[in-house]
């Protein structure tokens, strides 16, 4: 198995404990403020309509704000998959519900559950124009509504949480070692500079006083 393929099993398999999904966001090595928001922003983009494409959207977002701020994309990408298959119908359901109370709609459980049943490409198509037609409005301004509200709440409270559980941090950033390797090397350059003046008053006091 090559490495990325590992690395994408690896990170389904921590997806399916929730548990090992905030354990992995404990241990990204970056700022709390980079997790926290990269973090919000995926949470944010999770409680969208929009499974299947979500690391696509990331990395979109990503190279679109990489000149005004960073997050970190890893958070970002682990935080999406609060939407999955398993989690879909009910995030959906729940959009559609916060949007039917400001634009009129009558579709049952059983049917919305029915829109998101499929096999194939063609029947796919079929669930996309079913999407947009039947619970499209209604399910667009839940979203307009409940992923801001959702990535907003998730900064503090992940800013929080890296506060208290994330482990310190032992090893030195790059910026670290490289100002400690440059105070080394002034700190010895310096050092045979003291041992001449030290040895030139030595000498200075040896030499004898004129009578």
């Amino acid at each position: 198995m090559s490495e990325p393929a590992g690395k994408l099993s690896q990170l389904k398999s921590t997806l399916k404990n929730p548990r090992e999904l905030l354990r992995t966001l404990l241990m990204l090595d970056d700022t709390n403020h980079s997790i926290a928001l990269g973090t919000a922003i995926g949470m944010a983009i999770g409680l969208t309509p929009t499974v299947g494409i979500q690391m696509i959207i990331v990395v979109v977002v990503a190279f679109l704000t990489h000149k005004l701020f960073h997050f970190n994309r890893m958070a970002a990408i682990v935080a999406v998959y609060v939407s999955n298959p398993i989690t879909m119908i009910p995030l959906y359901w729940f959009l559609y519900k916060v949007g039917a109370c400001f634009v009129e709609s009558n579709v049952t459980h059983e049917e919305f559950a029915a829109i998101f049943t499929y096999n194939g490409l063609g029947e796919w198509w079929e669930t996309v124009v079913a999407l947009v037609v039947k619970i499209g409005w209604p399910l667009l301004i839940g979203t307009a509504i409940v992923a801001p509200i959702g990535g907003l709440l998730t900064y503090p409270l992940m800013r929080w949480l890296l506060h208290y559980l994330k482990p310190p941090r032992t090893a030195e950033s790059p910026a670290e070692q490289s100002s400690a390797e440059s105070s080394s090397v002034t700190a010895s350059s310096s050092a045979p500079a003291s041992g001449d003046d030290s040895s030139s008053v030595a000498a200075a006091s040896a030499e004898p006083k004129p009578s």
